[in-house]
């Protein structure tokens, strides 16, 4: 990430449910005076940094990691080397569901009677840097609303700024992230046979 034109890089690294990924900062030429500074961010992690960078070591606990970097002075910027491993501590349920790409198809997780039933299921949605996330649902049926005290709902949330909507019923929706990164998770009995959800998604190009 050095000698770019732009003074603004970002870099998205994604891998597998399961594995994490490790970075190794191998050169940092960051001027902190002048106000550069490099973000490395996941779903369980936040950490910004200038100084003493070199050799550092950065975990980022689950299979995703973007890497933020703001320089001032040309030529500036740091030389990172990554790799991917098994995660040490399991950070998602077995029905959960990573998609990346820019486009693809997203149905409600149907899980056999003999499995252990799980909480919550999520579907993780993540574009390339700079790019927006557009969902469109034609077809959702969560069944009946009558039972309050236990009625199925889809929670999707715009993972940058962590704002969240509520869909349940036959409502049937269209959603834009503000960044990369969206999630949606399956509450209650929406993972049973008799529940029907699909949607298709598409990255929206910067403008």
């Amino acid at each position: 990430m050095m000698g770019l034109e732009s003074s603004d890089c970002t870099v998205a690294i994604g891998r597998p449910l399961g594995e994490e990924i490790t970075v190794n900062v191998m050169e940092s030429s960051l001027n902190c005076s002048a106000g550069e500074v490099v973000l490395f961010s996941g779903r369980m992690m936040w950490r910004t940094g200038c100084r003493k960078l070199s050799l550092s070591l950065i975990n980022s606990r689950t299979n995703t990691l973007i890497v933020k970097q703001r320089v001032l002075l040309p030529g500036n910027g740091i030389v990172l080397q990554y790799n991917s491993r098994k995660a040490t501590k399991k950070y998602y349920q077995d029905c959960d569901k990573q998609l990346f790409g820019p486009q693809g198809e997203i149905v409600n997780p149907v899980q056999l009677p003999d499995q252990r039933q799980e909480g919550v299921c999520r579907t993780f949605i993540n574009v390339a840097p700079r790019h927006r996330i557009a969902i469109r649902a034609p077809y959702i049926d969560l069944g009946n609303e009558s039972n309050q005290t236990h009625f199925n709902y889809i929670l999707v949330r715009d993972v940058s700024t962590m704002k969240t909507m509520v869909f349940h019923g036959k409502q049937q929706f269209f959603w834009q992230s503000t960044g990369s990164q969206a999630e949606i998770e399956f509450h209650e009995n929406v993972k049973e046979h008799q529940i029907s959800f699909w949607a298709e998604y598409h990255t929206i190009e910067p403008k």
